[in-house]
């Protein structure tokens, strides 16, 4: 029992109209002349990106993206948020094959419902509409850069291992933990067109934090602690040196539509898992759940909200590095964390460098939670602010007044506070809908 889908999807792209200068020597420089919405574009990247402390930042609409202060030979524009990584060529190459737009879909985007989209197919089509708006250009083709397909599933079978593997790969490896079995691979990353690993995904998810996989699992009824991940990553070579379904696959639109195709050769031609029941191990017997998991690929329906993905407690792994720069700039600056102290000190310390240098921790504060969720803008953060502020008071005054016996906790979650508000009004509605009017207690 298991669930499918795509983990890592990357491609390059081409758009009309980035176009380069007529006559141009040594690199093909781009024609402002040609598209001015695209050379302003440039020119915001330019002032962001010039940032020394990588603060620099952009809103393009759907997504906000921060924008890194170097690039690459081919790529001088780096943007990146939680969903994705866009790079962008200031020039366009010589080399026809050479797009001048990267783009990389992340994990957390790939098993999330965004805008009320969910598969890659509608993800797909959703950013190159978008790009199409950003650039100023019509999209025009593109060419898969990697492709990584999963399955999470909670019956591995017992003694799970490399030596049952049998197929075209040349290297494999076993890796254990307390001399249990908790990964293995198969071929090699680096000199290998296709690379296979299996891990006990629940480990690997409890420690960076991604324990919002666990509402999907649960979804899916897997069993949380026993979730392993069987995933297949494949790189450009293998498309264009590998037929599958009887043709070359190059576009990123192929590739999505050939899931299911892509998935088949991979787990019935280049390796399957058997069973050491002859002396002759390409007689050996394909393994009952190599054969279920090789011939049912679906693509994941039950991805989470991207609201329950920013929920879930992941600031815990934020902890570490915070108190290791607390720990130093207390021994310089003095202050006791036990009695605040050195938060006071450090509030002015900040506010002075604001003034300075011209920041804003709010601002800051709100671009952050824009590459977190770009569904959430500014105005519905301060309305969602003002709204459980208002609740705050509303219990507070209540509470005075005698209508509620517990005084609202600071601790407490203003949800919470919102949803014991809500309760507590329809229950007193009900009680003045029974009451009688001449009880004598009123």
């Amino acid at each position: 029992m298991g669930i499918f889908n795509c983990d890592w999807f990357s491609f390059t792209a081409d758009f009309s109209n980035y176009n380069a200068t007529e006559l141009a020597d040594r690199k093909d420089t781009y024609d402002v002349e040609s598209n001015k919405h695209l050379a302003r574009l440039f020119s915001r990247l330019d002032e962001e990106r010039e940032k020394a402390d990588c603060s620099g930042f952009i809103d393009l609409g759907l997504w906000k993206f921060q924008v890194m202060n170097h690039g690459n030979r081919q790529y001088y524009y780096l943007l990146h948020n939680e969903d994705m990584e866009i790079r962008l060529a200031k020039w366009r190459s010589k080399a026809e094959e050479r797009f001048p737009v990267y783009v990389h879909f992340k994990s957390q985007f790939l098993w999330a419902e965004i805008y009320s989209v969910s598969s890659l197919m509608d993800k797909f089509l959703l950013i190159m509409e978008w790009l199409e708006d950003v650039l100023n250009g019509k999209y025009l083709t593109s060419k898969v850069n990697r492709l990584d397909l999963a399955y999470h599933t909670d019956d591995v079978p017992q003694g799970f291992n490399t030596e049952q593997f049998v197929g075209r790969h040349t290297t494999d490896h076993t890796w254990r933990r307390h001399r249990v079995v908790n990964a293995v691979e198969v071929g090699s990353r680096n000199s290998e067109q296709i690379f296979l690993r299996c891990y006990n995904k629940f480990i690997e998810a409890r420690a960076k934090k991604k324990s919002w996989f666990f509402a999907i699992w649960e979804k899916a009824k897997l069993d949380i602690r026993k979730v392993w991940n069987i995933e297949f990553q494949l790189k450009r070579e293998f498309f264009t040196d590998n037929k599958i379904g009887k043709r070359y696959l190059d576009t990123a639109e192929q590739i999505i539509e050939s899931q299911e195709v892509i998935w088949k050769y991979l787990t019935n031609d280049w390796v399957t898992y058997r069973i050491p029941d002859n002396e002759r191990r390409t007689r050996w017997s394909i393994h009952p759940w190599w054969a279920e998991l090789a011939n049912n690929f679906i693509e994941c329906t039950g991805k989470i909200d991207r609201g329950r993905q920013r929920e879930l407690p992941t600031a815990e792994m934020l902890i570490p590095a915070i108190r290791g720069f607390l720990s130093s700039y207390a021994a310089r600056m003095g202050g006791n964390l036990e009695d605040g102290t050195l938060f006071k000190r450090l509030l002015i310390d900040i506010q002075e460098y604001e003034k300075s240098s011209d920041k804003s921790f709010d601002k800051d504060v709100h671009n952050k939670l824009s590459l977190m969720d770009p569904a959430l803008s500014l105005d519905d953060v301060e309305d969602e602010v003002q709204r459980l502020t208002d609740i705050e008071e509303q219990l507070n005054k209540m509470w005075r007044t005698g209508e509620i016996d517990v005084k609202p906790e600071l601790r407490a979650s203003l949800r919470d506070m919102d949803i014991y508000l809500d309760n507590h009004l329809e229950i007193k509605k009900r009680d003045a809908a029974t009451s009688p009017s001449d009880d004598p207690h009123k």
